[in-house]
């Protein structure tokens, strides 16, 4: 990769770029981009060209030593800078002069010039991470001959479509992962726990439902469970060689009850899924996109952390409802709370209503093989609930 050239600001120079009826800039991968460069120019310059580049781009880098040998064929470990790039489209107009032309002088004065581009269909959502990124860009360059140019440069948002009723029989697939742990040198009876979710395709707005079931023969504690709807970006680098870095951002975390020893428990979480980036395994191959629920379980006196993972696909379409068991979408609509009971008025002789502040939890517990019980318990959430930072199916 070549090194970009140096730019410079002027106070003598401003620029705006506006995107027409976009005045954000979101687009959808398919779109046409649109808008206007407004330059205005407080006195005359000269400029050998210019120019406006629009493109779209995957770029990965980070740091860390390379294992290698010396020149007596002994190894060493040296630090290397790694890094990738991958463009998907790019375009390049002058509006004034070329790259090779003879300077130009522009009078002071407002000049306004249109720009149009076309999004490919398979560019991949727009994201931002510790270890690389995936960006599009509108860069005005005001290019001087012999000197730094006037460089001005506007982001826009990518998002890529993902309908998940074009796999239906593998978004409907359950998932389900189980751990089976002793303790003490295998000399106790099993910790089994098992987590399951009713599918594995969901978009926006829909609520995972997640079933954790803690089945502890053995005689340790469970002191806590901890429950995580996570997205795992993985960074691949090209050169010097092919390494990768993984990236975990949590979009939710609970935790739920202790489980005692010689005791059989069921948890239930629903997750409510908020506006994030689809899952992307495909369309960009240095920065790749998957969401997982992780369940963790920290026993009393042992410093094992047991984790079961299970696999989540995030699309921007969801499955059609006529596709649903009746019972999953009844589970959904409680979780929304969209088929709660009118309320009716409290008779006199009531004992008073909760505080505003005593919220129920969407956490419920309830008794495997014991003897039945209709109360619920509440749990604490280990955060608060995920903020949508992206962009939204519906803008």
């Amino acid at each position: 990769m070549g090194k970009d050239k140096k730019s410079k600001a002027s106070k003598h120079i401003r620029c705006d770029v506006q995107f027409d009826g976009n005045p954000q800039g979101v687009f959808r991968a398919g779109d046409t981009v649109s808008g206007t460069v407004e330059i205005q120019l407080d006195k005359p310059k000269k400029f050998r060209g210019i120019a406006l580049r629009i493109n779209g781009f995957a770029a990965t880098s980070w740091s860390a030593k390379l294992t290698g040998t010396d020149a007596k064929n002994v190894a060493s470990k040296k630090k290397a800078h790694f890094n990738g790039r991958e463009d998907y489209f790019g375009s390049i107009t002058y509006f004034v002069g070329s790259d090779v032309g003879n300077p130009l002088e522009v009078l002071a004065g407002v000049y306004r010039y249109p720009f149009t581009c076309e999004i490919p269909p398979n560019a991949p959502s727009s994201k931002e991470g510790k270890y690389g990124h995936i960006r599009y860009v509108v860069k005005l360059s005001l290019e001087r001959p012999w000197k730094y140019d006037h460089v001005f440069q506007v982001p826009f948002i990518v998002q890529s479509h993902a309908d998940l009723a074009l796999a239906p029989d593998r978004m409907l697939q359950p998932a389900r992962a189980e751990i089976v742990q002793t303790f003490y040198f295998g000399l106790t009876d099993p910790l089994i726990v098992t987590a399951t979710t009713p599918r594995t395709g969901y978009a926006p707005g829909e609520v995972i439902e997640v079933t954790v079931h803690v089945n502890n023969q053995s005689s340790v504690d469970v002191r806590s469970i901890t429950v995580k709807f996570q997205r795992v970006d993985t960074f691949l680098s090209q050169v010097p060689v092919v390494q990768q870095h993984l990236e975990h951002t949590v979009l939710e975390e609970r935790t739920i009850g202790r489980v005692a020893g010689r005791n059989d428990a069921v948890f239930e979480e629903n997750i409510l899924i908020g506006s994030t980036v689809p899952s992307d395994e495909e369309r960009c191959r240095i920065i790749m996109t998957r969401y997982e629920v992780e369940v963790m379980i920290r026993p009393v006196r042992s410093r094992k952390k047991l984790l079961l993972a299970l696999p989540i696909v995030v699309g921007t379409v969801g499955l059609p409802k006529t596709l649903y068991p009746m019972q999953l979408l009844e589970k959904e609509r409680e979780a929304l709370g969209l088929d709660r009971p009118p309320l009716t008025p409290i008779p006199l002789e009531s004992p008073p209503p909760y505080p505003d502040d005593a919220q129920p939890s969407t956490s419920r517990a309830f008794a495997a093989d014991g003897p039945t019980s209709t109360e619920e318990h509440e749990f604490e959430k280990g955060s608060e609930p995920y903020t949508p930072r992206d962009f939204d199916e519906n803008d």
